[in-house]
């Protein structure tokens, strides 16, 4: 039962000490956002191996699964569980993101949504922090924040590794590895780019005639 505001509005503390229905949905998708980083990690961190991009990627994806693993028993104690629905949602939309999203852009452009996958996690877990503490439950606020804190440091080394690697130009602008497959989406990627250019081009030549 939730309490209510002398407004008669919920003020998001718990009578009962369950989790608020924001929460439910919050942890729900902080599970398949963790899935997806560590199954998307794995196989970029192959594709750029030799860079320090690399290094980062395993880095991070083994503090995620730290991170699962120490999570699960947490909400379970509220009855919430991270069952094979919600983890296969995480699955399939890694497998969709390397299939067609990663394997047609260009390195730079696909190491810089990594960043993003652990920036989406770590404000998940500042937000959970905040929404624990507006029903008065110190410990699991606790546990959010610290690991969202863990995350930010990642989120600055990953970072820090996508930076780096605009030292290398032809590297950054290059598919993410040598395949048949990777190299005709990459390929396609380019045309399409230089078409959407092409235009562009033209539609500000013909605005700068008027």
């Amino acid at each position: 039962m939730w309490c209510e505001t002398r407004s008669g509005h919920t003020g998001g503390v718990s009578a009962d000490g369950q989790l608020h229905p924001a929460e439910h949905r919050a942890y729900r998708e902080l599970f398949a956002a963790c899935r997806q980083l560590t199954d998307r990690w794995g196989r970029l961190a192959s594709a750029v191996e030799g860079t320090a991009v690399a290094d980062r990627l395993d880095t991070g994806a083994a503090e995620v699964k730290v991170l699962l693993s120490e999570l699960a028993p947490r909400v379970a104690i509220y009855g919430l569980h991270a069952g094979p629905a919600v983890q296969s949602v995480g699955a399939r939309i890694a497998d969709l993101r390397f299939a067609f999203t990663d394997r047609g852009g260009d390195t730079g452009m696909v190491v810089r949504f990594a960043v993003l996958d652990i920036e989406h996690i770590t404000t998940l877990l500042a937000q959970l922090a905040a929404l624990a503490d507006a029903r008065g439950d110190g410990q699991q606020a606790g546990f959010c924040r610290e690991w969202s804190e863990r995350m930010r440091a990642q989120v600055k080394s990953v970072r820090k590794a996508a930076v780096e690697l605009g030292a290398d130009p032809d590297r950054t602008a290059a598919p993410l590895d040598d395949s048949l497959l990777t190299r005709a989406a990459h390929g396609v990627g380019w045309v399409f780019g230089t078409v959407g250019e092409a235009v562009d081009r033209a539609t500000a030549e013909r605005r700068d005639d008027y």
